[in-house]
């Protein structure tokens, strides 16, 4: 009887690591599936990202294009072709830039005839013959 039991306990020893083997290989390959599902999984949040960070440059470009364009004289097809950094190297080199004064903006043509003393004018002076000479000099009536 102990012969059969040996015998017995070794068929099921093989059986039980027959079935075990069975089972780890049909989990292996339940693992390499949810690998692969988890894969094109990664595939398509990586290209859904890659798509959200392209509307959020173009979002971006957008507003240092619209920042640079009304202070400068560059053109939107200039600076459509910059990189980001690019863009906020020239914004940063505007902000940095000195804006003329109202003072020392010279309004008209440089070298236009004669000057106020020259007319007899002169700064403030706002009486009736200064006004009647200043209406001769325009040449109004």
């Amino acid at each position: 009887m102990s012969e059969n039991d040996k015998s017995g306990s070794d068929k099921d020893k093989n059986k039980t690591a027959k079935m075990s083997m069975d089972q780890a290989l049909a989990e292996n390959v339940a693992l390499k599936q949810q690998i692969h599902e988890k894969d094109d999984m990664i595939t398509d949040l990586t290209t859904q990202l890659k798509a959200a960070n392209d509307v959020l440059e173009g979002q971006e470009k957008a507003k240092l294009i619209g920042e640079i364009l009304p202070r400068s004289n560059f053109k939107m097809d200039g600076l459509v072709g910059k990189s980001i950094e690019d863009l906020k190297n020239i914004r940063a080199t505007l902000d940095q830039a000195m804006l003329p004064k109202v003072n020392s903006v010279r309004f008209g043509v440089q070298t236009a005839g004669l000057t106020d003393r020259e007319k007899g004018l002169t700064v403030g002076d706002l009486s009736f013959p200064t006004a009647q000479k200043r209406k001769a000099a325009l040449g109004v009536a």
